[in-house]
């Protein structure tokens, strides 16, 4: 699976981090005044990978990934990641997705600094800058 990229969001908040790549800009505000089905439409193809914090000691973390393609999304156990300037890539047991960026300064450095977090070294991570 390939998505062009032209959205990164990076979140890292109490409960969890997560990255989405998107092949469309966020909605914002205006998704207020769409129906659920409009905002189902205007997704388009993305990735986001998301890692939720445990509440309690004896709890683990989640790591969970999500594509616009129902056929790709579940817990993330046995897989790796690639960081380049040009290309992000999640490499799975039965298959692999491939998003084009174009990141700024600001998101790259971000992403290599979130992405470490948000696999917890459950998984390998490689940036080739």
């Amino acid at each position: 699976m390939k998505i062009k990229c032209i959205e990164i969001s990076i979140n890292d908040e109490d409960l969890g981090c997560q990255v989405t790549f998107s092949e469309n800009k966020s909605l914002g505000e205006k998704a207020a005044k769409m129906s659920i089905q409009e905002i189902i439409d205007s997704t388009g193809e993305y990735l986001l990978i998301q890692r939720s914090y445990p509440e309690f000691e004896d709890e683990s973390d989640y790591i969970y990934f999500e594509t616009h393609n129902e056929e790709f999304a579940g817990e993330l156990s046995d897989y790796e990641m690639v960081l380049s300037r040009e290309q992000f890539e999640l490499k799975l047991i039965d298959g692999k997705i491939d998003v084009l960026i174009n990141p700024t300064d600001k998101e790259y450095s971000e992403l290599k600094k979130i992405l470490p977090i948000l696999i917890n070294k459950t998984g390998k991570l490689t940036i080739n800058d």
